[in-house]
């Protein structure tokens, strides 16, 4: 994920996740009539730059790693494998509006970070069964970034054998380390300025 890259990697991220922040703003801006709002909602990392999902990609990296060394998955592979998302700080998403409050004639009207709640955990602390929480986490992680890091993997039959692999040893893994994601989610609000003309 990007989160863990360091150096000229990490510094590539931010600057393409700036430009891309940029030119969704810049479409919707076109898109909008005068006086239109728009709501986007994604993922957010805390001001501290935690997304919260830290020990399920720890988890994550130390499956790949065995995959790497079981030769389930080449090197060649593993070192391709990148979790395409971009979790922003709330500061990264006012960014573009800093110099006059405006971009592309949006203003912003509401940015909030939330704290998402962990279903999983609050029923395992109901129930205790461990299985179904790491299964319900593994699962999670599966369906949301599996797709992403199975691209690396040329051979369309062995990207369900990778899947799967994964899924079994995040299990694993997770069942000895059962703690709850403290995810986040961010929600801007964006106005478009003027007044529309109609002609007749």
């Amino acid at each position: 994920m990007c989160l863990a890259s360091a150096g000229n990697v990490r510094v590539a991220f931010d600057r393409q996740a700036a430009d891309d922040w940029k030119l969704f703003l810049s479409l919707r801006a076109q898109e909008l009539r005068a006086g239109g709002r728009l709501v986007v909602v994604l993922p957010g990392l805390s001001d501290a730059g935690g997304s919260g999902f830290e020990p399920l990609f720890n988890c994550a990296n130390a499956a790949l790693e065995e995959l790497a060394r079981e030769g389930t998955i080449s090197d060649d592979e593993r070192k391709r494998m990148v979790v395409g998302g971009y979790p922003r700080r709330r500061a990264q998403l006012l960014e573009p509006f800093s110099a006059d409050g405006q971009f592309q004639s949006l203003s912003v009207g509401r940015c909030e970070l939330f704290d998402l709640p962990d279903a999983a955990w609050a029923d395992y602390q109901l129930d205790g069964n461990v299985e179904a929480f790491v299964s319900r986490h593994a699962a999670f992680f599966r369906a949301i970034f599996v797709p992403s890091l199975a691209s690396a993997i040329s051979d369309a039959g062995r990207r369900q054998a990778f899947a799967d692999c994964l899924e079994q040893k995040l299990k694993q893994s997770l069942s000895q380390q059962l703690k709850p994601l403290h995810s986040f989610v961010q929600v801007i609000v964006v106005a478009k300025q003027g007044y529309s003309i109609i002609e007749e």
